[in-house]
């Protein structure tokens, strides 16, 4: 037991004393080279395109001990554009450039392709490599991301944009002692297919030994350019953690309409008004508009389009009890009739066809319980009628209930008075004479005239309750200079 407590403590001295357990930037041990390597800005993020394979010794990040971490992490920011089939682009590679062979001998290498990206390395004293693939992840989408690989053993986790983690278990663990004596890291390539380099932009490569690198990145503001250490060119002149922060410690205020005090004490603080949608700054004397709503109207959008059988004079919709909504179209062309309709998931569906003859209007109403539905016809037949349907619980259809003798119906309004209820219609013509026929209905629910108010060509006429008297109102023809006329009902003549 003390034995393997010695070469414990000794493989963690060895840890700790090659890394320190502290990020490595590997991105900025290339960047004093300026002619192989362009800056570019894209998204608001700068990041390196290569011109030409960069390589330098391990020696430069293993200064204490010459075996990679058994343990790691490693974190890459990188925008890349699409890939073509069973192309492959390398993002970071070491190679033992002291080995036999052409090129060296991988040691560790990382490369993406179209949706899958791939970490290598030796799988143990047999000279063959290993292979870890991630599936289906999409990388090469021309938008900046940062994936974080972490190595334990046997278990490969990759974090994408502070995602979930894909975790692989393979067969065969990574090298607890992988010697990197005279190896060297190339950035961008593979190290030996001279010429072919990253295509991308590069923001960030970093390894972090024994640690999982995205438990350091996040939750971050911006998971796709997470920063874990990022070389100093590449940083804007406000780096994305300060700017997390900042916004943590300025929450702005939020008020239904009272304004707060701005003084000195609050310069710098933002006040949301609620009601007018509206951000304001405070700049230590008064706020300073910075967002404000425009103000629009409420719109109508189309939903939907009813196809009815012909001109459509009028609409009365309706809603019968245990039944549903419906509504009735008023159409010109006698041939066809016109529609019931019913809302049926969402839109209203042809139920049902009432022969009709020139209708310019329906008037639905109840009474006693009992649904009716009058139609206006006001097509110029020998014998001038309007219907009044009822509905059938039985044969949950309109039914007709009463023929009404009219001239020229235009409109019908029903109403009631005490236990009376009354039916009247707008007449347009009789030959040359005009009226007004007021119908009663009766104790076996039959309309019968009632009254005959003079008048002249009614176009609509409206009925109205104040307190204990009703009015009847009746508007003229615009072709008579002749006055409306308002009628009260008269409960002892009760005409």
């Amino acid at each position: 037991m003390i034995f393997v407590l010695m070469i414990n403590q000794m493989k963690t001295s060895l840890l700790l004393s090659s890394s320190d357990l502290l990020p490595l930037d590997l991105l900025v041990r290339v960047l004093p080279d300026p002619s192989q390597i362009h800056m570019v800005q894209s998204r608001g993020s700068r990041g390196l395109r290569l011109s030409a394979p960069l390589s330098f010794p391990a020696t430069q990040v293993f200064t204490n001990c010459e075996h990679f971490p058994e343990e790691f992490s490693l974190v890459v920011t990188f925008k890349l554009q699409w890939l073509r089939p069973k192309r492959n682009e390398w993002l970071l590679s070491l190679l033992d450039e002291g080995s036999e062979g052409s090129g060296g001998r991988l040691l560790l290498g990382l490369r993406v392709s179209r949706d899958q990206l791939h970490f290598l390395f030796p799988e143990g004293g047999t000279g063959h490599r290993r292979r870890v693939t991630f599936k289906e992840v999409a990388l090469d989408n021309a938008h900046w991301h940062t994936l974080s690989l972490a190595v334990t053993g046997h278990y490969f986790s990759l974090t994408v944009d502070c995602g979930l983690p894909l975790e692989i278990k393979q067969s065969q663990p990574f090298p607890s002692a992988l010697n990197t004596r005279g190896a060297h890291f190339y950035v961008g390539s593979d190290g030996r297919q001279r010429g072919d380099v990253f295509s991308g932009l590069l923001r960030q490569l970093v390894l972090l030994p024994g640690s999982d690198g995205s438990l350091r990145l996040c939750p971050s503001y911006d998971p796709s350019v997470s920063e874990l250490s990022v070389p100093t060119a590449l940083k804007t002149s406000r780096s994305v953690e300060n700017q997390f922060s900042f916004s943590m410690t300025t929450w702005p205020r939020m008020t239904g309409g009272t304004t707060p005090d701005c003084t000195g004490l609050e310069e710098g603080q933002l006040w949301f008004n609620t009601g007018l949608k509206a951000l304001y700054l405070c700049d230590g004397g008064r706020w300073t508009s910075l967002l404000h709503s425009k103000q629009r109207l409420d719109y109508v959008d189309d939903y939907q389009d009813l196809y009815t059988n012909s001109e459509t004079f009028d609409v009365e919709v309706f809603t019968i009890p245990n039944e549903g909504l419906f509504l009735a179209t008023a159409n010109r062309d006698s041939r066809s009739g016109s529609g019931i309709y019913k809302w049926i998931l969402g839109s209203f569906q042809k139920y049902q066809n009432i022969s009709t003859h020139e209708a310019r209007a329906w008037k639905y109403f109840t009474i006693s319980g009992k649904h009716f539905l009058v139609v206006a016809n006001s097509g110029e037949v020998q014998q001038e009628r309007s219907v009044l349907y009822r509905w059938s619980p039985v044969r949950r259809r309109f039914v007709q209930h009463q023929t009404l003798d009219t001239h020229s119906a235009l409109d019908w309004e029903a109403f009631h008075i005490h236990n009376h209820s009354f039916l009247v219609v707008a007449n347009h013509r009789q030959g040359t004479r005009s009226s007004s026929v007021l119908l009663l209905l009766f104790e076996y629910l039959i309309f019968n005239t009632f009254n005959n108010p003079n008048s002249v060509k009614i176009k609509r006429k409206v009925i109205h309750c104040v307190h204990i008297n009703m009015y009847l109102c009746s508007a003229r023809d615009s072709n008579h200079n002749i006055d409306s006329v308002l009628y009260r009902w008269n409960p002892l003549t009760k005409v």
